[in-house]
């Protein structure tokens, strides 16, 4: 399950929408599959002077990181990776001002049936 937020150009906070947004993903996605395994966020800044567009991704995946910390059902690993650009668009004309919070879903623990009983000639399990 994966969702995206946006940024204003220096801004690290997450305003009260995007925490409502994070939400209302969070509760689409326990309704999909009921438990998950980790999480994992990456975030973009983009500013002229690429240390400074660094630091500021770092502290926007830390406030996105302490925001889905807060409304987990149950305390996930979650792996950070924060970019920064000198351009505020890539070149498909997206944001470089983002984050990206991905769910990865428990599928040892789901417990699906198998989905192909018959051997494969030549497939090992």
């Amino acid at each position: 399950m994966q969702t995206q937020l946006s940024f204003e150009g220096n801004s690290a906070a997450l305003d009260r929408s995007q925490v409502i947004k994070l939400s209302q993903w969070l509760d689409r996605s326990y309704a999909n599959f009921s438990t998950y395994t980790r999480a994992s966020i990456e975030v973009g800044a983009s500013g002229a002077a690429p240390h400074e567009a660094k630091a500021l991704a770092e502290q926007r995946a830390a406030n996105a990181a302490r925001a889905l910390r807060m409304l987990l059902k149950t305390e996930l690993p979650i792996t950070t990776v924060a970019r920064g650009y000198r351009s505020p668009v890539n070149g498909l004309d997206d944001s470089n001002d983002f984050a990206s919070l991905q769910l990865y879903p428990d599928v040892e623990g789901l417990k699906l049936p198998d989905c192909n009983p018959v051997p494969i000639p030549g497939f090992k399990r």
